[in-house]
């Protein structure tokens, strides 16, 4: 797919890369909304194409820069120590290449161009659907397209993490990253991955407010506690890349993997001991995807067995506010606190389903359902 998206690209541009090269050719700078042509998920059909789509909230086009996002290029990463303290260096602002056709509509200029305006869209639309149901940001989101990481011992560290997306609390940055290796939709062009990412700023604000990192990390007797943590948080961004796409399987366009939320799994007593004792192949995604695999499993569905639109907007504001009620404490926090507390959010009907289903799929944690009692 990637190849055929750099030759599509190349055809749309035409003559406007003609024009890169000549003074005076690129546009005035603009803000507020434009019609651009950006690489997008069809909400029909989940296929992802390039075409004409709006892009809001723009303070600056050309730097794109808006209400909650700051792409930055050149930015460093330093690693200073070997407990993780790390020296940013934000780089500049980006310098997006464009023309525009007649009717004002944004043509990119070159790939990467169109690889930020389109994750630009993408990051937007997720933090404007966050804001609708009362997730504010507390600041604008540095996005750090194609960083330099520097460890003070192995030196630049770009050629060992490829092909993704992440965000950095203790930052706080979004980090995308070149593509070299899969051949199918880049990570920074699916818009449930984009979601997913965004969604563990949101998990850190809500439970932590504006605190680079968790309490007590790091600190031997609270490991156990943050491996149900970083679990939680995977398996709830997992949830709000399903909120943002409708798509419980929206990473399958990136990577085969095994993430569909519509495919049950049970989680196991070997889970569980993995959990609690952890080790070298202890995987925060394996274990975050078995509870949002059961989330998916008990929430309210239509006939055809899909969660509406109306039901996925349900699920957000129940999400939010779960997460907004979780305390973050060594002896009580689990990956169970996260589904206990959001299925308070159902009817008593929907409720008592619900339950079955925890206790069914998440055996080894079934002591922890209180809410379920």
């Amino acid at each position: 797919m990637l190849d055929a998206l750099r030759g599509k690209w190349r055809g749309v541009l035409g003559s406007a890369l003609l024009c890169l090269g000549l003074v005076g050719c690129a546009p005035e700078d603009t803000s507020g909304s434009v019609m651009a042509y950006v690489f997008a998920r069809d909400e029909a059909t989940g296929q992802y194409a390039l075409g004409r789509h709006p892009v809001d909230n723009l303070e600056s086009l050309r730097e794109l820069r808006g209400r909650d996002l700051d792409f930055r290029m050149g930015a460093e990463l330093n690693q200073l120590s070997l407990g993780g303290e790390i020296d940013v260096v934000r780089g500049s602002p980006f310098a997006l290449e464009y023309t525009r056709e007649a009717d004002g509509t944004i043509v990119p200029g070159d790939l990467h161009s169109m690889y930020a305006l389109s994750l630009y869209r993408s990051l937007d639309r997720t933090a404007s659907l966050l804001r609708a149901h009362g997730h504010v940001p507390l600041k604008r989101l540095d996005i750090f397209y194609y960083p330099r990481f520097d460890n003070i011992i192995t030196g630049d560290g770009r050629a060992e993490f490829t092909d993704n997306a992440a965000y950095v609390s203790l930052v706080p940055c979004f980090l995308l990253v070149p593509t070299f290796v899969l051949s199918d939709l880049p990570m920074l062009l699916n818009e449930g991955v984009v979601a997913h990412e965004y969604g563990h700023a949101v998990i850190h604000q809500e439970l932590f407010g504006d605190a680079k990192e968790a309490p007590h990390e790091g600190e031997t007797d609270w490991e156990a506690a943050h491996r149900h943590l970083s679990s939680m948080h995977e398996g709830v961004a997992d949830l709000l890349g399903l909120v943002a796409t409708g798509d419980p399987d929206f990473i399958r366009a990136t990577a085969d993997v095994d993430r569909d939320l519509a495919e049950p799994r049970d989680y196991t007593a070997a889970n569980l001991e993995e959990l609690i004792l952890g080790g070298d192949d202890f995987d925060p995604h394996l274990h975050g995807s078995l509870m949002a695999r059961a989330v998916y499993e008990l929430w309210p569905k239509d006939a055809q067995g899909r969660i509406t639109p109306e039901g996925r907007a349900r699920l957000l504001d129940a999400t939010l506010a779960t997460l907004r009620a979780l305390k973050f404490e060594k002896d009580s926090f689990t990956l169970a606190s996260f589904p206990n507390t959001l299925v308070t959010h159902l009817t008593a009907e929907e409720r008592g389903a619900a339950c079955t289903v925890l206790r069914t799929r998440l055996k080894p944690l079934a002591s922890r359902f209180t809410s379920c009692e």
